[in-house]
């Protein structure tokens, strides 16, 4: 367990705390590149600080201060122009760097600046930095270079927990998809849940961990330092970011692929599709209809900020505290100066960086059933359905393969 100033250590994010300066000296995921081609403007809040992020340009985004410094009007609401924010209420006209460049109907500027961040967009999402210069590179994963001839989705839901209690789940070796399913199929065949025994280790390298069940000898899933997770391979495979909007609230951003078998063409959409899934139905409960709302619901169903003074932690819980303990220590190295683990700044050494094939986490229905192979998205609930048809053309390439292939 934790104390109760360790626990706040990992869980207030805002500026100037000490779990906040280690995050914003990442990039992070915040919206889908799509969403500013539909409105050129998109309100942000991240580490409690409100923004608002504008598209500039080809490929270029500002990102400042969500209001005015005239009469706080919510620029959220403003007009873009070129690279500038116009306020909609007097005017005042903001560039990405946050200074003020026009005050219409003043005699004369005052100097006024907003605070300004660096924005920029890789694999149909758009990325932030709230940290020191020089700003590292954005990480360029290997699924990112995947993706041609695929379905590419950018799922956002917005979760009222703390990020942790999220996070924390990478480095559970049995993972609750896997508890869920087994649940799920006892109760269809009135059998004891087909739970596996089995051992787990934890393998750090430059960017996170890698879960192994030592068993099987394989990776069950990727840790990646220091809020994201990676599950899958070529063929369908995920990327969760679980972005902190502040203490209790957290942004999931889901990077999902799913690509067609062998040579199949399939009928794609032209551009990333984005939506926003949903959490809880229209009683305000916890939706469990899909694989990640089941994980979503377990922690939404716990209290904002979970009070780890009271935990009782086990030999099973061995990776959360590794985990906990290496933000400690990474914490401690940026208060003496030093830089946090994984930073990329040669972009040399930032191509197709490596995450490795995970193993199914999830237990396929028992050999007699008579249930035709689904061709419907499990992961969350909500998809549009122009989405949820590109997603079943895709399926169903695999389901039409020969057995022997």
């Amino acid at each position: 367990m934790l104390t109760e100033e360790q626990n706040k250590r990992l869980t207030q994010v805002s500026l100037g705390t000490p779990m906040g300066e280690l995050l914003r000296r990442y990039w992070h995921p915040v919206a889908a590149v799509e969403e500013l081609e539909e409105r050129p403007t998109r309100p942000v809040r991240i580490f409690g600080e409100d923004l608002v992020l504008f598209k500039c340009g080809e490929d270029a985004y500002g990102l400042i201060d969500r209001y005015c410094a005239h009469r706080l009007t919510d620029l959220a609401y403003g007009l873009v122009e070129d690279c500038t924010l116009r306020c909609p209420r007097h005017g005042w006209a903001y560039s990405d760097t946050g200074v003020c460049v026009d005050q219409p109907m003043e005699e004369e500027m005052v100097e006024v600046s907003l605070n300004a961040y660096k924005a920029t967009a890789k694999a149909g999402m758009v990325w932030v930095y709230l940290g020191k210069e020089p700003a590292p590179l954005v990480p360029d994963w290997e699924p990112f270079a995947w993706q041609e001839g695929g379905l590419v989705q950018v799922v956002l839901s917005v979760l009222h927990c703390n990020w942790l209690q999220c996070q924390e789940n990478t480095m559970d070796g049995i993972d609750m998809e896997l508890f869920t399913a087994a649940f799920e199929e006892a109760m269809r065949t009135g059998r004891p849940p087909p739970l596996p025994e089995a051992e787990f280790a934890y393998d750090e390298f430059e960017h996170g961990y890698l879960v192994r069940n030592t068993s099987e000898s394989n990776v069950t899933k990727t840790s990646i330092w220091p809020n994201a997770l990676f599950a899958g391979e070529t063929r369908s495979c995920r990327l969760e970011w679980r972005v902190p909007m502040d203490d209790e609230t957290t942004l999931v951003l889901t990077w999902f692929l799913d690509r067609p078998a062998g040579d199949a063409k399939v009928e794609l959409p032209e551009k990333t599709p984005f939506w926003y899934a949903e959490t809880r139905d229209d009683k305000g409960e916890a939706i469990k209809s899909h694989r990640l709302n089941q994980k979503f619901a377990v922690w939404l169903n716990q209290t904002p900020i979970v009070d780890r003074t009271k935990e009782v932690l086990m030999e099973g819980d061995e990776g959360v505290v590794i985990f906990r303990d290496k933000l400690f220590n990474q914490i401690q190295l940026i208060e003496d100066g030093g830089d946090p683990k994984g930073l990329l700044y040669d972009p040399g050494q930032n191509q197709r960086l490596y995450l490795p094939f995970t193993a199914p986490v999830t237990i396929a229905p028992s050999a007699d059933s008579d249930e035709p192979p689904s061709l419907e998205f499990p992961w969350l609930a909500g998809q549009p359905e122009e989405i949820a048809e590109a997603y079943r053309r895709v399926a169903q390439t695999w389901h039409e393969l020969p057995p022997e292939a």
